[in-house]
């Protein structure tokens, strides 16, 4: 469900934040104001209603309000100087003129690490025919008497958990609604045959290290799997926690799940394909897909990531596979006039440590969300945490725009986080004291692998000196 945060500007009306509701998730790292005021519902567990999200965009240009770069480099001075941000780059944009307001080393690639979300989301509601539509999950009666295929149709957040029991993914289809129209169709049940086909190629990324499925034993926390298009609760061993180890094999896993819904948890299972013209007994649908990408970026789920990208790719008409996807995304930023030539994709989470992008993509995907021109890409921004309120910018739980220099930015600054190894990322948007939207990205390169005590409180206050920015 979405939910909306509403945040008064002062002397310039107000503005309609539109943001997917979730807990707070960690990133893998190598993860008061009094005009604040936030109202956050439990979401049912059913298909919302989904419309045109309401946004605060990018206002027409106005010479009066336009912010120029002298200004901003001005203001930005000081927070520049703060050795915690180690080796930056990045980049500030005026979406309602696209002035560039300020860059270094803008167009010289770097490791994305979860900002790389955002090129697969704008990728993802350039390319898809409707953001609405949904994924697929069936049970189809094999040819063989007692087969049902089960047929993975790249929906992760299937659940293997009972209806209204809380998983990660609010809204979730279940398996145990499967289960049930299997018996109601009277089909009898004597094997299990897991259909993948929908998805193609390896199932582990390039740049994807293994111990990221499981974790190690000092810590004990999963950020990827094996890519299978049938899967359960994004393969969680604990569904209800967002970087609960992985158990490596998704679909056996999701077999196991149907089979003790069915009430014989030791029923053969086998891999195979649903025939071309099987009978379909059983199915159920996914969340509308804008609503799974803003459930992606809001606590950056690198498995939903991933699947949204396979969308991308079919969309695109590339197989739905790592390398598929990667091709598909960027020829739909080259669509959007997104200069992507120093741009190198491996995944669709920015999990892969050979993922390379630019601070001026990641600017120009926003800004390109930002500026109205393009409705359906609204979308990308329903899903970005809200600065010491929601997601992978919570003050509660991660720590975020909760000190002195960026409290200011809290409830105005809505941006997309990102952390691997000695990279920390921040890309996204803010009002100035003005109103008018400013789009940032901002990339550090740390000397200690994981040592982010300074590096992403020196970013928040980046982005919070835009927040309290006129810089004219």
């Amino acid at each position: 469900m979405l939910c909306v945060v509403v945040v008064a500007a002062l002397g310039v009306g107000s503005y309609l934040f539109l943001t997917a509701d979730g807990r707070g998730g960690n990133e893998q790292a190598g993860g008061d104001g009094s005009t604040v005021t936030t109202s956050v519902s439990k979401p049912k567990p059913v298909d919302p209603k989904v419309g045109s999200p309401k946004l605060a965009l990018a206002p027409l240009p106005n010479a009066k309000t336009a912010p120029t770069p002298q200004g901003v480099a001005k203001a930005l001075a000081p927070v520049l100087a703060d050795p915690n941000l180690a080796n930056y780059s990045g980049e500030v944009i005026d979406p309602a003129s696209g002035t560039v307001l300020w860059k270094k080393d803008a167009a010289t690639a770097q490791i994305p690490a979860s900002t790389a979300k955002l090129l697969t989301g704008v990728a993802l509601l350039a390319s898809v025919k409707d953001p609405n539509a949904r994924l697929t999950t069936k049970v189809v009666k094999g040819d063989q008497a007692g087969d049902i295929i089960f047929v993975g149709g790249g929906d992760v957040t299937l659940s293997a958990r009972s209806a209204g029991v809380d998983t990660v993914y609010d809204g979730a289809p279940t398996v145990s609604d499967l289960a049930a129209q299997v018996q109601a169709s009277g089909v009898p049940v004597k094997r299990i045959v897991l259909d993948t086909s929908y998805w193609t190629g390896p199932d582990l990324a390039t740049g994807w290290k293994t111990e990221d499925i499981k974790g190690t034993a000092q810590v004990r926390q999963g950020y990827i799997t094996k890519m299978s298009a049938l899967m359960v609760d994004g393969d969680r061993q604990d569904p209800s926690i967002e970087n609960s180890p992985r158990t490596g094999d998704p679909a056996m896993t999701a077999g196991k799940a149907l089979a003790r819904a069915l009430g014989n948890a030791d029923l053969p299972i086998i891999d195979g394909t649903a025939p071309p013209k099987g009978q379909v007994i059983a199915q159920v649908h996914s969340q509308p897909l804008s609503i799974l990408l803003s459930q992606a970026l809001l606590n950056s789920d690198n498995i939903l990531a991933e699947s949204l990208a396979r969308e991308v790719a079919g969309a695109q008409g590339a197989p739905r596979s790592f390398e598929g996807a990667s091709a598909a995304t960027l020829l739909a930023l080259q669509d959007l006039k997104i200069d992507t030539i120093n741009v190198q994709l491996f995944d669709g989470s920015g999990m892969s440590e050979n993922d390379r992008v630019t601070p001026d993509v990641l600017a120009q995907v926003l800004a390109q969300a930002t500026s109205g021109k393009k409705p359906a890409l609204r979308y990308l921004l329903a899903g970005l945490p809200v600065a010491g309120v929601s997601g992978t910018l919570s003050a509660d739980q991660e720590h975020r725009f909760d000190d002195a220099r960026s409290k200011a930015g809290a409830g105005w600054v809505r941006a997309k986080t990102g952390s691997l190894n000695s990279t920390y990322v921040l890309a996204g948007y803010t009002p100035d004291t003005d109103g008018r939207l400013l789009v940032f990205s901002l990339i550090s390169n740390a000397s200690i692998p994981g040592d982010d005590t300074g590096t992403r409180p020196t970013q928040d206050a980046f982005a919070t000196v835009l927040r309290m920015c006129g810089c004219r």
